[in-house]
């Protein structure tokens, strides 16, 4: 955070260097797994609409709907069955161009356990899910990103509801969102260049995953307009 943010930014910091790891960069369990992980969950026993509810972090990196450009991480329609590190135009760490095989459920499983572990060195930012039921929760909705499949009882993302309407509601909500309640953005009332240095601040000091540029252009328009420094 930079100095000088309001009361409530500078309370949220403990709480954002924790939740802000790097890519998914939310509060939703995503804890250390390398000694904690639990057993699975057999296959085919997580609940999809809990998963979409848990994927909401992920989405600060993770693009869902088909044919939608990647972002920082790979996009992950019809992920379940894709070999590992194949999408193309992505830009892949050497650790997952090594892994051979595809992302099945095990495999998924495995991964969202301890991402370092099984592939050393990944860019994936987040240390793992600890919560067996969780990472059930959320392969059975990377499950359902494919043609024709519905989560049954939720429904799609809805990545920055409630915020102000506008250009890069969605992409302010889905980044900010992740961490940070519409409450605490509201009482930053920040100039533009201050929105800036804090993007900077977030990315250098607490692992937030850098927005692609003309992503961050519409972030920073978007803060500026309706969440700016006073008049």
């Amino acid at each position: 955070m930079i100095p000088g943010g309001s009361p409530g930014l500078r309370a949220s910091r403990l709480t954002g260097r924790l939740a802000a790891l790097a890519a998914c960069a939310g509060a939703l369990g995503l804890v250390s797994a390398v000694s904690r992980a639990e057993p699975s969950v057999a296959p085919g026993r997580g609940d999809g609409a809990a998963g979409l509810r848990a994927f909401v972090a992920c989405g600060a990196c993770h693009e869902v709907e088909r044919g939608a450009p990647s972002t920082v991480g790979p996009n992950l329609f019809g992920v379940v069955g894709r070999d590992i590190a194949s999408l193309p135009g992505f830009d892949y760490s050497e650790a997952l161009r090594a892994l051979p095989g595809a992302w099945d459920a095990a495999a998924l499983d495995r991964f969202l356990a301890n991402p370092e572990a099984m592939a050393p060195g990944t860019r994936m930012g987040v240390d793992g899910i600890a919560d067996p039921r969780e990472r059930a929760d959320l392969v059975a909705y990377l499950e359902t990103l494919r043609e024709g499949a519905v989560v049954a009882g939720a429904p799609a993302p809805d990545f920055g509801r409630g915020w102000p309407a506008g250009p890069g509601q969605v992409e302010t909500g889905r980044l900010c969102g992740a961490c940070h309640s519409l409450a605490i953005v509201k009482q930053q009332r920040l100039s533009r260049a201050a929105w800036d240095r804090l993007l900077d601040s977030m990315v250098k000091e607490q692992g937030m995953a850098e927005p692609p540029p003309d992503r961050r252009v519409l972030i920073l328009e978007y803060l500026a307009a309706h969440f700016g420094a006073p008049r």
